[in-house]
């Protein structure tokens, strides 16, 4: 390597130092920049503000619908001393005893035998159910004593009361009635006699008093007949009938039994 070389070498090599230091010497007073620091604000709570403001909306929206709806009349509100005051109970009523139902007389039956005769006319009747002879007896002069202090004071009846009076018996029997079926079965008709004591109940009977009607079909019905009558009057009693008028009935002469009953 000449001289002048070497010169050039040293030149830049103190030039390549100059320039190092320099950029030492520079990192040195170099700082990092300072970041900005965030604007400052308040924090409100949200949820109460919130909560008076609604609570708040809510009162003025009712004080304005009452003063749009207006004030409440005096007159209209309720006395506080009435409101306190409570019901008192009604009383009980006092359940009165229930009279004594009169027990039915003559003049009641009477009354009866009127309505049942006006109701029946016009109608066409089959023979009496209770025979001829139902009330023959009753006011003979040969009656016996016992017979006679019982029927003091009873006249005999009419033709209107025995209807009556055989239209009760009639109604008591029917719910126990059943006719035997068969040929000629309809022309069947069974007259029984019996008698009853006071209370209704049977003292003697029932018993057959003869049988009409009879026919060669209706033979095997004639004594299934006869059973089912007397089988009524035992389910039927004891008869209800008149107390007073016990004389008139204690004693069933005829009584006939049969299909349309």
């Amino acid at each position: 390597m000449d001289r002048s070389e070497q010169i050039g070498l040293g030149v830049s090599t103190v030039a390549h130092g100059a320039v190092i230091a320099a950029l030492a010497l520079g990192l040195l007073h170099w700082a990092a920049p300072k970041m900005a620091e965030p604007p400052s604000f308040e924090v409100a709570l949200t949820d109460t503000i919130a909560l008076e403001s609604r609570a708040q909306s809510h009162e003025e929206a009712q004080a304005a619908q009452a003063q749009e709806l207006g004030a409440t009349d005096p007159d209209d509100v309720p006395d506080q001393a009435t409101l306190a005051e409570e019901p008192k109970a009604a009383p009980k009523p006092v359940a009165k005893p229930e009279p004594a139902k009169p027990k039915p007389t003559k003049a009641d039956l009477a009354k009866a035998m009127q309505a049942l005769g006006k109701g029946e006319q016009g109608k066409p009747r089959r023979a009496p159910l209770l025979g001829d002879d139902f009330l023959k007896g009753l006011d003979s002069p040969t009656k016996t004593a016992s017979t006679s202090t019982a029927q003091s004071g009873n006249a005999p009846l009419s033709a209107e009361a025995a209807r009556a009076l055989n239209a009760e018996i009639v109604r008591q029997l029917k719910p126990y009635w059943r006719a035997p079926t068969g040929a000629d079965a309809d022309k069947l008709i069974t007259k029984l006699t019996w008698r009853l004591n006071p209370d209704g109940t049977l003292s003697a009977g029932p018993t057959l008093v003869r049988q009409d009607g009879k026919t060669a079909s209706n033979q095997p019905q004639q004594q299934l007949h006869i059973e089912a009558a007397i089988r009524a009057v035992r389910a039927a009693a004891p008869f209800k009938l008149p107390p007073d008028l016990y004389d008139n009935w204690k004693y069933i002469r005829e009584f006939s039994f049969y299909k349309g009953l």
